[in-house]
């Protein structure tokens, strides 16, 4: 096991409530995601959701009638995924994998796959072709799978919503530099993590053997004030929440979001 995943299993298994949490109550990431989600996803399809964390998605759609596979490589993660999973009445499978190799697993072929997580955290590129082409190997004939990314502008984004003056603390100072270059940038933020330049995104996948379907912010247009537009009455918030899902596929707009899902098929 690489040393980023190692630590990244660490954290996790350490954090699994805060990553449950995370997406609770109202959430422009959930929101939208979900919303771009369901505009492919109907009752009864059969989901992969690789890195799945505590099942935040896969639970939503269980309930809505799917039948759900999580893998995640916390154990911890998938603990609460199923005490979530039991809370709520709900039923999926769950196995804690490296997503890398899935091969133990026994796992069947799925309309949908879902990779929100595991390409946060590797940081050599063919490690994190290994986890597209494990998916693939799951992935049903005419079905799409959904990728998410961390974006290198979400650093910006995040410390202009929890804290403007927090800039000053920053240690990770090569990743001023990699911004100002245009270039990814890998190494310590909340924990050891990938921060991708969004061009790179869709050579990537095309490399992986995928043809895209659609590429949309997952916060829409709202990463750098997430925390401030969360909190505001619900009838400003759902109007900032109905022009982000007017925006989210507009690649000017991709980088007013922290994560980034690239939607795709295969092409061989």
């Amino acid at each position: 096991m690489a040393d980023e995943v190692r630590v990244v299993q660490q954290y996790y298994d350490q954090f699994a409530e805060n990553e449950w949490n995370r997406l609770g109550g109202f959430s422009f990431e959930f929101e939208i995601t979900k919303h771009m989600m369901e505009k492919y996803i109907k009752p009864k399809a059969r989901i992969l959701d690789i890195g799945g964390g505590p099942g935040r998605y896969a639970l939503y759609f269980a309930a809505k009638g799917c039948d759900v596979t999580l893998v995640d490589l916390s154990p911890a993660n998938v603990t609460l995924a199923q005490k979530k999973a039991m809370e709520q009445n709900v039923t999926i499978q769950a196995f804690a994998a490296d997503a890398r190799d899935l091969s133990t697993l026994n796992l069947s072929t799925y309309d949908f796959i879902f990779v929100m997580g595991p390409l946060y955290h590797l940081f050599a590129e063919a490690d994190r072709a290994i986890v597209i082409r494990e998916a693939k190997k799951h992935l049903s004939f005419n079905g799409l799978m959904f990728v998410s990314f961390i974006q290198m502008f979400a650093g910006l984004n995040y410390y202009l919503s929890e804290g403007p003056e927090e800039i000053l603390h920053e240690t990770e100072l090569d990743w001023f530099d990699a911004l100002k270059k245009d270039q990814s940038w890998t190494g310590h933020a909340f924990t050891e993590a990938l921060f991708i330049e969004p061009d790179e995104i869709e050579p990537f996948m095309k490399k992986c053997g995928l043809k895209k379907v659609s590429l949309f912010g997952q916060e829409g247009i709202t990463g750098g004030n997430s925390k401030t537009l969360s909190a505001l009455p619900e009838k400003a918030r759902a109007r900032w929440l109905e022009l982000s899902l007017d925006l989210c596929e507009k690649k000017k707009y991709l980088t007013h979001a922290n994560h980034i899902i690239y939607i795709g098929k295969i092409t061989k």
